[in-house]
C-alpha cells in the first residue's frame, strides 16, 4: 500500500534540504507493478514530482499531452533507460497547488499500479490526466461551493436514508446514481427518474430547475423530485464527511459498489484531502418531500417555448410543488420493483 503522498514527499523534501545543487530525488513506487513510477522532488525549488517511466514506442504526440493550470506534464529522454524507456514528469507548479495534486496522484498511482499490460500504461495516464484536466476545469482547486456542497450532501442523503438496502443490491442501486455523470437527473432505474433538489430553510422556499428538459416528464417514464430543506449549522456533527464517511461504512463489503461510489465522489468534485474545507458547516434536515411531476406541476418545457429560445434556468416554488406530494414509499417501492 501507497504511503500518503504529503508523507513521503515531506520526507523527500526535508532530505533535499540537506543536499545543495540541483536535480531530482525521488523514490520508487510499487516495485512490482508492470509500470515504473516514483514520487519525487525538484531541487532547488522543491517543486513536487511524479514520474512515470513507458516504453518510447508508446510515447503520444504533443498534441495528445493534456495541459492544465497549475500542472505541467514533460517528457525526457535521459538517463540509463533514455534508448528503450523515456520518463512522463508531472509536476505542480505552484504550491498552492499541491492539496489537489497529491489527490491527483493518488488516482494516477492506484489506477496504473493496477495495470499488467505495458503497453496500456501510457493509455491509462493520459485518460485520468484528462479527467483530471476536466475536473479542474469544473471544480478549480479550491474545493467545492456552498451550493455544491448542499446538492452533494441531498444526493448522499437520499442515497444513504432511502435507497441503499442489503449488499446484494448495492451494485445496482450504486449504478442508478447518474448525476455525477453529468446527466440530466441524479438518479434513473429503469423508468423511474429521481432528480434531487436540495435548499436551505428560508420562508417561500424555491427549486432551481436547470434546463426546459430537467422537468419534462414525457422524457423519461416516471419523474419524481426529491425536496430537501436544510439548515447550516456551525459546528455540528452532521456534515458533508461524515455522510461520505458513513457510506463507505455501508458499502464496504462490496468492491464493484464501493468502487463506483469512489468513482461519483471524484466526478462530483469530492476530495478527500479537502474534505477539512466541509468540516466547520453542518446540516440539520428540516423538512423532506417526494413530488410526482405530472399534470400541472409548477415547470417548463420544450413545447411550452417559443421558437428561437432555450438553455432555460428557472426556480418554482416549493408551496406550489406540494400539491403533487407523494409517499416516498410508493417511489422507493417502484425502483425496487423494476430492480427486480
Amino acid at each position: 500500500m501507497m504511503q500518503q503522498p504529503d508523507a513521503l514527499w515531506g520526507e523527500l523534501e526535508t532530505e533535499a534540504q540537506r543536499i545543495t545543487g540541483t536535480g531530482i530525488l525521488k523514490r520508487m513506487l510499487a516495485p512490482d507493478a508492470a509500470c515504473t513510477m516514483f514520487l519525487g522532488v525538484q531541487q532547488p525549488l522543491l517543486n513536487r514530482l511524479f514520474l512515470l517511466q513507458a516504453p518510447r514506442t508508446m510515447l503520444p504526440s504533443r498534441e495528445q499531452i493534456p495541459e492544465s493550470r497549475g500542472f505541467d506534464l514533460t517528457v525526457q529522454i535521459t538517463g540509463e533507460e533514455a534508448e528503450t524507456h523515456a520518463t512522463f514528469v508531472l509536476s505542480a507548479t505552484d504550491r498552492m497547488f499541491n492539496e489537489v495534486f497529491s489527490a491527483m496522484v493518488e488516482n494516477l498511482y492506484q489506477s496504473l499500479k493496477e495495470c499488467h499490460e505495458e503497453h496500456q500504461i501510457v493509455r491509462i495516464f493520459l485518460e485520468r490526466l484528462a479527467q483530471w484536466q476536466e475536473f479542474f476545469e469544473r471544480i478549480g482547486v479550491n474545493g467545492l461551493s456552498e451550493e455544491a456542497q448542499r446538492g452533494l450532501y441531498g444526493e448522499l442523503y437520499f442515497l444513504k436514508k432511502h435507497l441503499l438496502s442489503t449488499p446484494g443490491h448495492f451494485v445496482a442501486e450504486m449504478s442508478g446514481w447518474t448525476g455525477p455523470k453529468n446527466r440530466q437527473h441524479d438518479f434513473q432505474f429503469g423508468d423511474a427518474v429521481v432528480e434531487v433538489k436540495t435548499c436551505s430553510a428560508k420562508q417561500h422556499q424555491k427549486l432551481l430547475i436547470s434546463s426546459e428538459q430537467q422537468l419534462d416528464e414525457t422524457l423519461v417514464g416516471n419523474l419524481f423530485v426529491f425536496h430537501l430543506s436544510l439548515s447550516p449549522v456551525e459546528n455540528h456533527a452532521d456534515t458533508l464527511p461524515a455522510l461520505v464517511t458513513g457510506l463507505r461504512e455501508v458499502l464496504h463489503t462490496v468492491y464493484a459498489a464501493a468502487s463506483t461510489f469512489e468513482a461519483a465522489l471524484l466526478e462530483h468534485g469530492y476530495l478527500d484531502v479537502q474534505a477539512w474545507r466541509y468540516q466547520k458547516t453542518g446540516y440539520v434536515v428540516r423538512e423532506s418531500n417526494m413530488f410526482r411531476v405530472t399534470g400541472d406541476f409548477p415547470r417548463l418545457t420544450e413545447r411550452d417555448l417559443p421558437p428561437g429560445v432555450g438553455d432555460l434556468t428557472y426556480s418554482i416554488s416549493v408551496t406550489e410543488c406540494k400539491k403533487f406530494v407523494i409517499p416516498l414509499e410508493e417511489v422507493i417501492a417502484h425502483i425496487r420493483r423494476g430492480r427486480a
